[in-house]
């Protein structure tokens, strides 16, 4: 780690926020930017795809990311952070170059599956490494400014599509989203620093202790006061009075990528087939995205301030509200303000939750425990797309589109209600090595 980095403990925090910055921004281009590309895959001859095909194809980004988080815990407890960060970035930067050059749509979708393995890995240990990295009162500051290059990454996704989608088709989208990898990963290799909670739990106490003296952060404990293995993988998730709230957290995210990926996928053709010129329909994507990179920041604010679980509540119901305004057909004005309050909703939130999740579980299985929730929540991100194809495929108005995608909205609005109240919700293992982050 360079000295240069490393000025001062606010100082010191930039290289890692940054370098999660750059990572989530390649993965929110690499996932966002399917919507973007849906209608040049329904008009490209060679392949005659029709709309439940491409929807299709739309999910299986998701159960890549199914896979990809389900091993995220097991994969950064043997490898570290740091190397599962990089080894992510490479694989699914390099999957998006195959998608480029696919000659068919078989390997297209199997491109598409190894974006989402990379990107799947990669969600969890991000959250688990901004939050390592952060202190208590300002946690989801620090993970809502790395989280919200998912946002950038849309946004530049919406930008790029109205430059070389009409010329170039899908494959340009792609290829752009290959090759700023080339520029970020030496910068990953070089200058991203270990999680000071993995090397203590490997026994590298006094490497532990330099690093977190480094970046300003509470020293490290002794390796022999690190959690039990008791405490680690899957199990740990329903000890020490989890079970309830590990459910609960299963059942928000799944809601949440369900309308996520559902929206990002089929917002521009919804917004193409209710008349408006292909253009305007990419810009809508666009607008949904800053709505997310605003959502993700203001709501980290509010939440720092006032509790997480109030927030995420007001997020949910955010999303449900500006889809049904949608169906009202107002003018292209308000139009654009629902689709920013519904990025609001969709992205701002799962970046909350990303917060709220890895907050609450202590460092030896929070990897665990957010890998395992967005492994749940891809459920929601595979079925969301193809859900929103079926409605096409049947012939369903906008109106009917729209709606559907609203009451997943609501729901998870109802469970997070559900979380246990309290200021701190606190496991008997994590008390002497982790505190829980704010849930009222």
């Amino acid at each position: 780690m360079s000295p240069r980095l490393a000025l001062s403990p606010r100082l010191a925090l930039s290289p890692v926020v940054v370098l999660c910055l750059l990572a989530l921004t390649l993965e929110g281009y690499d996932l966002l930017m399917y919507g973007t590309v849906v209608p040049s895959l329904l008009t490209y001859e060679p392949w005659n795809l029709d709309p439940a095909t491409v929807g299709v194809l739309g999910s299986v980004v998701g159960v890549g990311m199914l896979f990809g988080a389900l091993a995220a815990g097991s994969i950064a407890d043997r490898w570290g952070r740091r190397r599962t960060l990089i080894a992510a970035v490479t694989v699914f930067s390099a999957a998006m170059g195959f998608c480029a050059v696919a000659p068919s749509p078989e390997v297209f979708g199997v491109a598409r599956f190894a974006v989402g393995v990379g990107a799947g890995v990669l969600m969890p240990t991000a959250a688990a490494m901004l939050i390592e990295f952060s202190g208590q009162e300002s946690r989801a500051r620090t993970v809502a400014m790395g989280f919200v290059g998912t946002s950038v990454g849309g946004i530049t996704a919406g930008l790029l599509s109205l430059w070389l989608v009409p010329p170039f088709g899908f494959r340009a989208m792609f290829a752009a989203g290959m090759i700023p990898a080339l520029f970020i990963l030496p910068l990953m290799v070089k200058y991203l620093p270990e999680s000071p909670a993995f090397l203590t739990a490997r026994g590298q106490a006094e490497a532990a202790k330099g690093i977190s003296k480094r970046y300003g952060l509470e020293q490290p404990h002794n390796a022999s006061t690190v959690q039990e293995s008791s405490d680690r993988g899957l199990k740990a998730l329903f000890t020490a009075n989890r079970a309830r709230v590990t459910l609960t957290f299963w059942a928000m995210t799944l809601s949440c990528l369900l309308v996520l990926f559902g929206v990002a996928t089929w917002l521009p053709a919804l917004m193409r087939s209710a008349g408006y010129p292909l253009g305007a329909a990419l810009s809508f994507l666009l607008v949904l995205n800053v709505g997310g990179a605003i959502g993700a920041l203001g709501g980290a604010s509010l939440a720092d301030r006032f509790g997480i679980r109030p927030v995420t509540v007001i997020g949910f119901i955010c999303a449900a509200v500006s889809l049904t305004l949608l169906t009202t057909t107002p003018p292209i004005g308000i139009v654009y303000v629902l689709v920013l309050f519904a990025g609001v909703g969709t992205t701002g939130t799962q970046i909350l939750l990303n917060t709220f999740i890895g907050g609450y579980y202590p460092a030896s299985c929070r990897t665990t425990g957010l890998g395992i929730a967005l492994a749940v929540g891809r459920l929601g991100a595979i079925v969301g797309p193809t859900y929103g194809g079926l409605f096409v495929a049947a012939g369903a108005g906008t109106t009917t589109q729209l709606l559907a995608f609203a009451l997943p909205a609501i729901a998870g609005a109802a469970v997070t209600v559900s979380v246990p109240a309290g200021r701190r919700i606190r496991s008997k293992a994590s008390s002497t090595s982790d505190k829980s982050t704010a849930l009222s």
